[in-house]
């Protein structure tokens, strides 16, 4: 893992789709420009896509780094993990493509599937920094614009369940003051994405992401940012369910609806404590114990 995150792998590996494609210019610059289209890859070009999901292996690589108590890489590698920054254009307020001397690719369509993106827009990936939430709200201006951003992808029906990298984005009203619209997007994908019959993803299930986000949005938590061990909360499909855990702790998450066909949670206790900003920890979910659900 180190390996790859600080040099090209030999021309054999590369060739074969080992290690980071765009590493040299990566380091470089802190961001792939444009004039590295990646030729050698199935996916060529997609500078701004791998940029963004470099630093969030920098970020991650960081954690195993510090735990291994090497100090320089975690430092190292936990500053690379803000090089997203290098591709946000505050002028438009999103990512973009960028040239080794700093200047911007354009023009600018912000719903276009663009080259420097992987199978996505602009606007769709300016979500992705799952690791540093509040660099990127403070990127964008704030959360009410984090707010006003999400509500607008979603408007314009922006928001694609089928591209997996953008699964975090209707958890992602957590961060502001309008949590209920992250229960309300999650239970209208719920709903609208996914069927019992042939087809029933609406994309392909790429190492099973696609169920992954399914049984996660039933349960009610999801991880955001994995690495990190936090899921954010939104309101249950299911009334009830147990989890039995490899530590044999067992888990029973409860929807208390009081008769009402809602979405929307008023409240929400584990083990009786209320639980705050609609967050909470793996670690103390595999202590187990009743995490309920008070609907409005």
């Amino acid at each position: 893992m180190r390996k790859n995150a600080f040099e090209m792998p030999d021309s054999s590996d590369y060739l074969n789709g080992k290690g980071r494609r765009g590493i040299n210019s990566y380091l470089k610059y802190g961001y792939i420009p444009m004039e590295d289209s990646i030729p050698d890859a199935f996916h060529k070009r997609e500078q701004v896509s791998r940029t963004l999901e470099y630093a969030y292996d920098d970020y991650a690589l960081s954690i195993i780094a510090k735990d291994l108590g090497n100090e320089s890489d975690y430092r190292l590698l936990k500053k690379r993990s803000a090089n997203y920054k290098n591709v946000f254009d505050k002028r438009v307020g999103m990512v973009r493509g960028r040239f080794k001397d700093g200047s911007w690719f354009g023009p600018f369509l912000a719903d276009h599937r663009e080259p420097y993106i992987t199978e996505g827009t602009p606007r769709q990936y300016t979500f992705y920094a799952p690791h540093d939430m509040k660099g990127l709200i403070k990127l964008m201006g704030g959360a009410k614009k984090l707010e006003n951003e999400l509500d607008s992808l979603f408007e314009k029906k922006e928001y694609w369940h089928g591209n997996e990298p953008g699964h975090q984005i209707p958890f992602l009203y957590n961060f502001t003051s309008s949590p209920w619209k992250t229960q309300k997007q999650v239970a209208r994908i719920l709903e609208e994405e996914y069927d019992e019959g042939a087809g029933g993803l609406s994309g392909n299930d790429d190492a099973g992401q696609m169920s992954a986000w399914y049984v996660f949005a039933s349960l009610g938590f999801y991880p955001v940012d994995p690495v990190s061990g936090n899921y954010q909360l939104t309101t249950p499909a299911l009334a009830e369910t147990t989890i039995t855990f490899e530590n044999g702790k067992r888990l029973k998450i409860k929807k208390i609806s009081n008769g009402q066909n809602g979405i929307l949670t008023k409240s929400i206790t584990f083990n009786g404590r209320m639980v705050k900003n609609y967050q909470i920890t793996h670690n103390e979910l595999i202590k187990g114990g009743e995490l309920i659900f008070v609907l409005n």
